[in-house]
């Protein structure tokens, strides 16, 4: 019996180890955001990566979409000193879509109609009075950094840009970094041009962005197609989704708009007496919770219930479809740069929401 019993840990223990070690495995990620604050989607998909152990955070790179990167990068180092994670570098990128401009935006909404949200171009000084104050700030040029309500950072960004910074990241770990995106692709694209390998030597690309079928995401206020993250900046997009990633995996509006930041999620939240507790509290909204998803599937993709295989690309067409997302069924005869994306499309939303009070609630994580 003993050498029966010694026998099978014999042949268990190797197996226990390899396990053990798999689960301690932390995926390496590059979070980049056009990090609107404070406590939008942006910044709370920012704090699930800092939040949870199953991540080593390399760097956050900062894009501008929802607001001007400038901006948005000292509410990044503000939110990594609250959560008490400034061992996490920030990298200041791109302050300009790449062909995109707010004067062809103005252009477009001549010719084809209103468009409802333009990010940083947009001028919300005629929001309710009793929205948060970051919400109701009229249109500022990029170089304006209004005071934050959630206080100024005395931490600085790296010395350098995020692009170079991408492509440092995936060439000193080869296969292992995950690039997850959660605004304009803007940053990726230009890492791309630095250097094509990024691609290649990235372990997958994860982004937030466009749109197939829903008919309450799109900044028209007409379908899904024309999403805000991809619209910005659809040249960035055309560059990054044709380059030969080994894998991609997308969070379109479709799914996003299937799960909510309730009263009822912010209560228990406000329950726990940690400085990200208060942060949220004091200033999160009820929204669509568009980036978190795609963050908190990365740590459990059981949260999405359902998903296809489809080609996706973005029409470059200065007319009317301009930004338009264009996807395609696998099967389809498409061109050889064209490449299949796993793309989200149904959620376990009790599941996300408990996962996310669990993170949000929980004591600071502080990183050597």
């Amino acid at each position: 019996m003993r050498k029966r019993t010694f026998a099978l840990i014999s042949v268990l223990f190797p197996v226990l180890l390899i396990a053990g070690s798999a689960q301690a495995q932390k995926i390496k990620v590059v979070v980049d955001q056009d990090a609107r604050g404070p406590a939008t989607t942006d910044m709370q998909s920012i704090l699930i990566f800092l939040q949870s152990s199953r991540f080593d955070v390399l760097g956050i790179t900062t894009v501008s979409g929802d607001q001007w990167v400038k901006e948005e990068t000292r509410r990044t180092l503000r939110l990594l000193e609250i959560a008490g994670r400034t061992d996490v570098p920030v990298i200041e990128g791109a302050e300009f879509p790449l062909l995109n401009s707010k004067e062809e935006s103005e252009r477009w909404e001549a010719l084809y109609g209103k468009l409802r949200y333009k990010g940083c171009w947009s001028d919300f000084s005629t929001r309710p009075a009793n929205t948060v104050p970051a919400f109701r700030e009229g249109y500022h040029g990029p170089d304006v950094v209004p005071p934050l309500v959630e206080g100024e950072p005395h931490t600085k960004p790296l010395d350098e840009t995020a692009a170079h910074f991408i492509v440092r990241m995936v060439h000193r770990y080869p296969g292992e970094v995950v690039i997850w995106a959660g605004g304009p692709l803007t940053n990726i694209a230009l890492a791309l041009r630095l250097d094509p390998e990024v691609a290649t030597l990235a372990k997958e690309l994860v982004l937030m962005g466009s749109g197939m079928y829903a008919d309450n995401g799109g900044i028209t206020g007409v379908d899904a197609r024309r999403e805000f993250n991809w619209w910005f900046d659809p040249e960035a997009v055309r560059i990054t989704m044709r380059a030969p990633w080994k894998k991609i995996t997308i969070t379109p509006v479709d799914v996003s708009i299937k799960t909510r930041l309730s009263p009822e999620i912010r209560a228990a939240i406000a329950k726990a007496d940690t400085a990200v507790a208060r942060y949220l509290t004091e200033y999160s909204v009820d929204s669509f919770m568009w980036d978190e998803l795609s963050a908190a599937a990365l740590i459990d993709p059981s949260i999405i219930t359902a998903e296809k295989q489809l080609y996706v690309d973005i029409n470059v067409d200065h007319g009317p479809l301009y930004g338009e997302t264009m996807f395609w069924a696998p099967g389809t005869e498409v061109p050889p740069y064209e490449h299949l994306a796993t793309v989200q499309f149904d959620v376990d939303a009790p599941k996300l929401y408990d996962l996310y009070i669990k993170l949000m609630t929980q004591p600071p994580r502080h990183e050597p």
